[in-house]
């Protein structure tokens, strides 16, 4: 999944997420972890080793943050000191299952933020060959942000799934037609994937939360981004992060600084 260059890449919500996944074997991720607790973790089937998962794992959050490429997961994963014996289209698989699930869960958490203004979701597929049946018949529906049918349905909600969600606005989704209930799809949701964030526990959400301040801040502080980046990160700062500590309320205090000397000095 190339992305461009620039401060845009660092999506926040979605490192955040990714960051603090707990890594687990896989006998217990498929065999007695709930679909809630699949998604506040990860694992590699085909991998025995936590450590094994942890190293493959770190590096395909390395390049969420870089915007980097499969090709460069692949050569960082042939290159790492952790011997990875898998084909190329398990790698594949997994990074492009984890870098679209951490996008999908940053949107979320993005599309929280604004639900005032863009209170409607609209499922959104790539219309191809390739696209799953049962996703074909999902794709365009459209349902309140916070309706019980996303809890088991927001994409993407396989492996390799494309699918993303768009959100609306009110006259937007009249415009396009919302769904009905009697006008849902009969499509069983896949064990471990399409509930949204708002299934997790607190104490999941509390982590992601204060990542989210902390690479906030350490973004805020970049000089090559700080103009661009300003608008969001202060509402990431003021809506996602919970309960400041002082600790990062210093901080923020000190990129906020940061931010004003360099305009006095454009």
């Amino acid at each position: 999944m190339p992305v461009s260059a620039g401060f845009d890449v660092k999506f926040i919500e979605a490192i955040a997420y990714a960051l603090n996944r707990n890594v687990v074997l896989p006998d217990e991720y498929y065999d007695r972890m709930t679909p809630i607790q699949r998604q506040q973790a990860v694992s590699i089937a085909g991998l025995g080793q936590t450590e094994q998962i942890k190293h493959v794992m770190g590096l395909v959050n390395d390049q969420l943050d870089s915007g980097g490429t499969f090709a460069d997961f692949q050569k960082a994963v042939k290159d790492g000191d952790i011997d990875v014996n898998l084909p190329q289209h398990r790698l594949d698989n997994i990074f492009r299952t984890n870098i679209q699930g951490a996008y999908g869960r940053g949107r979320w958490y993005q599309q929280q933020q604004n639900k005032a203004e863009r209170p409607y979701l609209m499922r959104d597929g790539i219309n191809d060959s390739r696209q799953r049946p049962e996703h074909r018949e999902l794709d365009g529906i459209i349902r309140p942000i916070d309706d019980p049918f996303w809890q088991t349905h927001t994409a993407p909600d396989a492996f390799r799934c494309r699918c993303v969600m768009r959100s609306l606005t009110k006259e937007q989704a009249e415009a396009k037609g919302i769904t009905t209930d009697i006008n849902l799809p009969d499509v069983e949701p896949q064990n471990g994937f399409g509930g949204t964030p708002a299934q997790y526990t607190n104490r999941m959400t509390k982590l992601i939360n204060d990542k989210i301040a902390e690479l906030a801040i350490t973004y805020y502080k970049q000089s090559d981004a700080i103009l661009a980046a300003r608008q969001r990160i202060e509402a990431a700062i003021t809506v996602m992060l919970a309960q400041p500590i002082p600790e990062l309320a210093v901080l923020i205090d000190e990129a906020k600084e940061l931010l004003e000397e360099q305009g006095d000095d454009a």
